[in-house]
């Protein structure tokens, strides 16, 4: 059992700043990871969430190259110091391309349903949301080159447990073929 003293944290950079940016200039890929920025209230969690908190994270993926890059659920992985994973809690956004006639290029429109590429390792946690935690997910499905995606990544909580952990995320196309793997080291401030 946990002591009453133990203190959450919120995850840092080693700088102590609350936003990372990994690029590749190879595949032009940019992903922007913002840490402590909102945190899901657990009345619009599900009834069988048995968390009292998770872990959420901000991100925004640009690709500026030529490839397709996917976004699916499996490709992103966290884990703390000692190497224990936090299983990713996904909501089941997806996004598509939106009537290109109609709308700005690179405009996507939102929609909640698993039948999507879940990409790498399917050790993720399907919850079944509603709120601002499943209008607010990052989505999954093919983000086209020029465009960009955000929302968040709900994980499960690390705050008591750890003092610092590696966000990874394994890009790749929609044929699964490897494109860059990108990696974002945190620590834990405690408040």
């Amino acid at each position: 059992m946990l002591s009453a003293c133990t203190r959450r944290g919120v995850l840092v950079a080693s700088t102590g700043e609350h936003r990372l940016t990994a690029q590749d200039s190879q595949t032009g890929i940019t992903a922007v990871v913002t840490t402590g920025v909102w945190k899901p209230e657990a009345a619009e969690r599900s009834r069988s969430d048995s968390q009292s908190h998770w872990t959420a994270l901000h991100v925004l993926v640009a690709n500026l190259g030529d490839t397709p890059v996917l976004l699916a659920p499996g490709d992103f992985e966290l884990r703390d110091l000692r190497g224990f994973q936090y299983a990713l809690i996904d909501p089941g956004a997806t996004f598509y391309r939106d009537a290109p006639k109609l709308r700005p290029v690179g405009s996507y429109a939102r929609e909640y349903r698993r039948d999507y590429d879940p990409g790498g390792p399917v050790e993720f946690i399907p919850l079944d949301v509603g709120g601002d935690v499943g209008r607010q997910a990052l989505p999954w499905g093919v983000l086209e080159p020029g465009t960009e995606m955000r929302g968040f990544v709900y994980f499960e909580d690390m705050s008591l447990r750890a003092n610092g952990g590696t966000l990874t995320w394994r890009a790749m196309t929609p044929g699964h073929a490897p494109l860059v793997q990108l990696q974002f080291d945190f620590g834990m401030a405690r408040t």
